[in-house]
């Protein structure tokens, strides 16, 4: 919705707009996948999947989704925003806050304890803020809202200078 002017007048990919989210997505977001899915990779499944089962390549797929997500999301809501659905965008995006806020509800025995697969199973683990893993996780979200934010302003002034073409 910040960069509606930009996507109306020139599309979805155009610059600096698609390059902001590009590089929000390749430098912000892969990493920070990459990170977890390596380091932490039992606490990343959410200890639903052993990943001493899984191969050490699967975590560049995961890496590249994440980044491709949010590169889809960008081309999603440039799609709607484009055939005048601005409204259905708001809907979409509450419908997502609102997943993700039940979905930290559902899981927040799971996010906040830090252990392996097996350490789950069998009812052990500590305080995520007890390791590095918590700290880690605060840092990765710091970088992340940091990183959005800086994305939101400067599209933000891109629709400006678009709007006053």
């Amino acid at each position: 919705m910040i960069a509606r002017d930009r996507i109306r007048a020139d599309g979805p990919f155009s610059a600096p707009a698609f390059h902001l989210i590009l590089l929000h997505a390749a430098a912000v977001v892969a990493p920070c996948a990459l990170y977890f899915y390596a380091v932490h990779p039992a606490w990343s499944w959410m200890y639903s999947v052993d990943p001493d089962k899984l191969a050490g390549v699967f975590v560049l797929p995961l890496m590249v989704g994440h980044a491709v997500l949010v590169i889809g999301g960008w081309y999603g809501a440039s799609l709607l925003l484009r055939r005048g659905y601005q409204g259905a965008l708001v809907y979409v995006a509450g419908a997502i806050a609102l997943t993700l806020l039940v979905l930290v509800v559902a899981g927040i025995g799971r996010l906040s304890t830090a252990t392996d697969y097996h350490g789950w199973r069998s009812g052990q683990g500590v305080s995520l803020f007890a390791v590095k893993l918590g700290w880690a996780f605060l840092v990765s979200l710091m970088a992340m809202f940091g990183s959005a934010v800086y994305v939101a302003i400067e599209l933000g002034r891109d629709g400006r200078r678009v709007r006053s073409r």
